[in-house]
């Protein structure tokens, strides 16, 4: 599967919004000729998916499929989202909900939002940028790192930075990280591997 660049987007390709939804594009094309899915095109005639009418989308598929909607229990899985961009944590959220529908996903937009939200959910996958406002992405993995409650919990870093920008010395050893644009099939597997154990 081709990466989608999660950090700039704020509209979706045909092919894109097919991934996310997991049809087929023509299925996209009928939807968005029936008016399912919200589009306009492009000056050289291409077509651009509303990122949110395919939430939309996600969010009634989830409903029919799940119609007593259960409140967040503290047994189950979370995954906290943290980036300082909206429409990169809307897109995170939809392929993570897309890939593993029984987990409960959590998003912040910045640091201190993540801990508080971190204290409140437990969760068992971090995929957290670096940079960010109030507080960043290496002092949240620092934090969580020095505190033995916390020792179940895996972070996954996502950055635009190169490795040469990256701090590493920042990050404890075993911490991965990703480049954007994301490298999607790597990033559902390191979640994969983290809830399974």
């Amino acid at each position: 599967m081709k990466p989608i660049d999660l950090s700039i987007m704020s509209e979706l390709t045909t092919r894109q919004a097919a991934t996310l939804l997991n049809v087929s594009v023509r299925s996209v094309q009928l939807w968005v000729e029936r008016g399912v899915l919200q589009a306009w095109k492009t000056a050289g005639g291409h077509r651009r998916i509303s990122v949110a009418s395919v939430q939309q989308l996600l969010d009634e598929k989830q409903e029919k499929q799940t119609p007593i909607r259960k409140k967040q229990s503290k047994n189950s899985t979370t995954v906290l989202i943290v980036d300082g961009d909206k429409d990169t944590l809307l897109l995170y959220q939809m392929l993570v909900n897309n890939w593993f529908p029984s987990l409960h996903v959590e998003t912040a937009e910045n640091g201190i939002d993540a801990l508080v939200k971190i204290g409140e959910f437990k969760p068992t996958v971090l995929i957290t940028d670096l940079y960010m406002p109030e507080l960043n992405g290496y002092a949240i993995i620092e934090r969580l790192h020095n505190d033995p409650q916390y020792d179940d919990l895996t972070p996954i870093v996502v950055t635009g930075l190169s490795d040469a920008e990256v701090t590493f010395s920042k990050l404890p050893e075993n911490v991965p990280v990703l480049h954007k644009p994301i490298p999607v099939d790597a990033l559902k597997e390191l979640v994969l591997q983290a809830i399974k154990h």
